[in-house]
């Protein structure tokens, strides 16, 4: 219980001094006000979006209106973690797990300044932990203490079931950010349908030791989800094996589903430091807003 305690107080020290640089800052400018709500109508003028324009109001005046959104004061930040088995690939530097609940650590303490909420589904092929959005450091220093000492039920993975869930109980418009290897099928018409209405961000994990490079022989490969050991054979001076030809699949239908259905997607490897690629991805998010 000691070390718990002491790796949660480590983690809330390095989370404070990440937020308190000029990353919150970034966080904001892309984030805050992405939500528009129902202000007001006024009377349309030429050249407004006719896609706004109250028809019911219209025909009660005789006259065409529009209807104007402001943009919401106050964002709903909400994170899908995978925690399948996938996840505690690794070494003794670290897991992707371990990325993953830090990074979720970090998008928490992000919200504090702002006074946002922070909500967050932890799942494998369930729902494994569910936390509806929250305040505070308290509440945020609380799901990160559940998260380190969590274990999940089953080490499968099914990415559709929490954006299910998320879909279901998240009505209010979003910042949805996945943390995942998204060693996963069929998931695209789930994040069509959540993106359609949410701001969806994808996140993914990957460990370099997941790919093999120039090896030639027989080798084992351990399926951490289903438990089972396969065998591959790989040739010499080739990285085109089973495994990189997956590995790199993964890569491209992200990218399309990021294209095709306007998500973001960010890219990490657990043995970098992740702050750079955050910080690009917030900066080029921002002036794509102006």
């Amino acid at each position: 219980m000691q070390e718990l305690l002491r790796k949660v107080k480590r983690l809330e020290v390095k989370m404070r001094r990440l937020v308190n640089s000029s990353f919150a800052g970034e966080y904001k400018s892309a984030f805050k006000g992405s939500g528009l709500e129902f202000d007001e109508v006024r009377a349309y003028n030429y050249g407004d979006d006719i896609r706004f324009i109250d028809w019911n109001v219209s025909a009660k005046m005789n006259n065409l209106f529009i209807k104007i959104f402001r943009e919401e004061r106050e964002l709903s930040l909400f994170v899908l973690l995978d925690v399948s088995g996938s996840e505690y690939f690794g070494d003794s530097s670290g897991l992707k797990i371990d990325m993953a609940i830090e990074l979720s650590a970090l998008l928490g303490f992000c919200t504090l300044p702002n006074n946002d909420r922070f909500g967050l589904i932890a799942y494998s092929d369930q729902v494994e932990l569910y936390f509806k959005p929250c305040k505070g450091r308290k509440k945020i220093m609380g799901i990160i203490d559940k998260l380190l000492q969590f274990q999940p039920i089953t080490r499968g993975t099914n990415l559709r079931i929490a954006l299910e869930r998320f879909r279901n109980t998240q009505k209010r418009r979003s910042v949805l950010f996945i943390i995942s290897d998204f060693l996963d099928s069929d998931y695209e018409p789930a994040i069509k349908s959540v993106a359609a209405k949410h701001d969806v961000i994808l996140i993914r994990l990957f460990h370099p030791n997941e790919v093999l490079k120039d090896f030639s022989g027989i080798v084992p490969v351990n399926d951490l989800e289903s438990g089972k050991i396969s065998w591959i054979y790989a040739k010499e001076g080739r990285s085109s094996t089973t495994i990189k030809k997956n590995f790199d699949k993964i890569e491209s239908t992200l990218q399309d589903i990021s294209s095709s259905h306007n998500c973001g997607y960010i890219n990490l490897n657990v043995k970098e430091d992740y702050m750079p690629k955050l910080e690009s991805y917030f900066s080029k998010r921002t002036k794509h807003r102006k």
